[in-house]
């Protein structure tokens, strides 16, 4: 009997131009990207393109505890297109969910192309639950593939375990009510973070929240996708 290959999702490097290659070579559009944040301020948030859909927060492991901690939630679960949680068989898995997220959300105007392996993975992923999904990524080998060689880039140690990952991406985004919506495949649920929140507050409000619950961690790395020709 064949043995079945053990993967292990190696943890990828948060950088915004690998990040993009890996997203651009499962199917996202060229025409969009990932960007750095530099900063939080309003001067440097003025700096962020308008046409940003999502933001994607990497953070330390170590501040989880304090991170979630200064969260406001709202005891209601939000519509959201795609939401898919991150199981133990993901375990490195959180740079690519948040990214799937991001992308996954903003369909209508971030294209995925045609028989790539994003755009296949979510034609058979949208019938399914949160978990359901979790385990139809771990199978996809295509994805795997591209995953594998994109966790050799960059300059991060490469690790084996989860509890040696330093750490951890989530997603902001908004649902077509216009709704602040974080996405964390640990948590079970998209969590409601504004009612309302315009496409010209989008990254304010964002930077609040975060604002509100990081002020006491010690590192964050922000990216997110925009349309370059924009």
């Amino acid at each position: 009997m064949e043995k079945k290959e053990v993967f292990n999702w190696p943890p990828l490097e948060s950088d915004p131009e690998i990040l993009t290659d890996y997203m651009q070579s499962l199917g996202m559009s060229k025409s969009w990207e990932l960007l750095e944040v530099i900063g939080l301020d309003p001067e440097l948030l003025c700096m962020v393109p308008k046409s940003t859909v999502a933001l994607v927060l990497t953070y330390a492991r170590a501040e989880a505890k304090e991170v979630k901690a200064k969260k406001t939630e709202v005891a209601v679960t939000p519509d959201i297109n795609f939401y898919m949680w991150q199981t133990k068989t993901l375990d490195n898995a959180c740079g690519l969910i948040a990214c799937i997220h991001a992308v996954f959300n903003n369909l209508a105007i971030v294209p995925v192309a045609e028989g790539s392996p994003l755009k296949e993975f979510y034609n058979v992923a949208i019938k399914q639950s949160p978990e359901e999904r979790a385990a139809t990524l771990d199978g996809f080998t295509s994805i795997k593939s591209v995953h594998r060689d994109c966790g050799k880039k960059g300059q991060s140690n490469q690790v084996e375990r989860k509890e040696d990952t330093q750490y951890h991406f989530i997603c902001f985004t908004r649902n077509d009510k216009k709704q602040l919506i974080e996405l964390d495949g640990v948590v079970k649920k998209p969590i409601l973070l504004s009612e309302k929140c315009d496409d010209a507050d989008f990254i304010k409000t964002v930077a609040n929240e975060i604002l509100k619950r990081l002020s006491a961690v010690s590192y964050t790395h922000l990216t997110l996708p925009t349309n370059r020709e924009v």
